[in-house]
């Protein structure tokens, strides 16, 4: 809804989204209700973060705040990007805060190094190792090369202690490309990391093992790189990637439960293996050319593209990526095609044998066309 040139949302959810798509399309926009009936109204100290590394990252934008915390009003600046550093609430991971900078970075003035400190793993946000699994594939793909693009762990960080350090560094582009990305090919390869901290060594052999002997039953290429940190909180878990002849990557991670959390009772590492390996073995099920994680980082790349047609198949979309589409025909007026993917016969083009084949693997693929808004980077003078 709009109103007086602002576009205004009630509630705090997909609070991320709207700022985002505010900082790109250079709109207000005014959040109201926020968590106005709860017992402890307004902003979240996580969420007060993400503004003030937005206003870091920016030059020149406005934000106004009620008393109470219940309303924000957004009126974004000019993308500058540069050396920085923050501080994350224990509360979130580093991984809310790092997908909007991977929607950000590439249209900032100057190339974005960030050094991020908190939680690098939990059970709510995606971990940075998943991050890197699953975004930084997608940005090598739409960047064309990954010079000057990387992720690096420098220090582990676990709930609620946290204390983990992670930077990320990103170049700039004027326009990004139009694509079309259609087949994701068959699974050749899995990798992943398995992490401890402060546990007895022998708890990443038990989740490596558990894992593998869901994996092998499938293919033989699988190969798990062990992580032993020395963190200020304990814990363990397992993030697990498939990659496919075609380049796409599906990632999916567990871990056990944090230090004071409230549950029925612990999981042992071997139940986390196998918690991993059934969640990718549900990524690979539901197929795409990317993993739910990176739905919403390829659909705003297709709207920010020059004015060309773009396509790409996708599994069945989460209520996440379903919102975000709403929020991009707000903000850039850009409507999606939505068509159900007919996979390519197997047998050959004989429809009869097509029929006899029976019912694909897998679930229902969508293949989703857009035409590009011809987003440019105004702030760079060269690609």
């Amino acid at each position: 809804m709009e109103v007086n040139g602002i576009l205004t949302y009630d509630g705090c959810n997909f609070l991320r989204q709207r700022l985002v798509l505010s900082m790109l399309t250079g709109k207000p926009v005014r959040i109201r209700n926020i968590r106005a009936k709860d017992a402890q109204p307004g902003l979240r100290e996580y969420e007060v973060s993400l503004i003030r590394l937005l206003d870091c990252v920016s030059n020149g934008s406005h934000i106004e705040v009620n008393i109470s915390g219940t309303s924000v009003l957004f009126k974004p600046g000019v993308l500058l990007g540069g050396i920085l550093e923050h501080s994350c609430p224990n509360q979130r991971g580093i991984g809310y805060f790092l997908e909007p900078l991977f929607m950000l970075a590439p249209f900032c003035k100057n190339p974005l190094d960030i050094t991020l400190k908190g939680v690098t793993n939990n059970k709510i946000d995606p971990s940075v190792d998943m991050i890197r699994y699953s975004l930084m594939p997608v940005m090598k793909k739409f960047l064309v090369t990954d010079e000057g693009l990387s992720l690096k762990m420098t220090r582990r960080g676990l709930p609620p202690g946290g204390g983990g350090v992670v930077q990320f560094t990103c170049p700039v582009r004027r326009t990004l490309r139009a694509f079309q990305w259609e087949d994701s090919g068959k699974v050749q390869r899995i990798r992943g990391v398995v992490f401890t901290s402060r546990v007895a060594p022998t708890v990443a052999n038990r989740i490596l093992e558990a894992a593998k002997g869901e994996f092998l039953n499938f293919l033989t290429d699988v190969y798990f790189t062990i992580d032993n940190a020395k963190g200020s909180s304990p814990g363990y878990g397992l993030c697990a990637a498939a990659e496919t002849n075609k380049g796409s990557h599906l990632s999916a991670e567990a871990m056990s439960n944090a230090r004071g959390e409230e549950t029925p009772e612990n999981k042992l590492p071997e139940d986390v293996g196998r918690e991993a390996a059934w969640r990718l073995l549900e990524e690979v099920y539901r197929g795409g050319c990317v993993d739910s994680t990176s739905q919403p980082l390829v659909l705003l790349f297709m709207v920010l593209a020059p004015t060309d047609v773009s396509k790409i198949v996708l599994g069945p979309l989460t209520p996440y990526s379903m919102h975000f589409l709403r929020h991009l025909r707000d903000f850039f007026q850009t409507k999606f095609k939505i068509d159900e993917h007919q996979e390519s016969s197997l047998v050959g083009e004989d429809e009869e044998e097509e029929e006899e084949e029976g019912p694909r693997t897998g679930a229902s693929k969508l293949k989703l066309t857009c035409v590009g808004s011809g987003y440019t980077n105004i702030s760079k003078g060269q690609v």
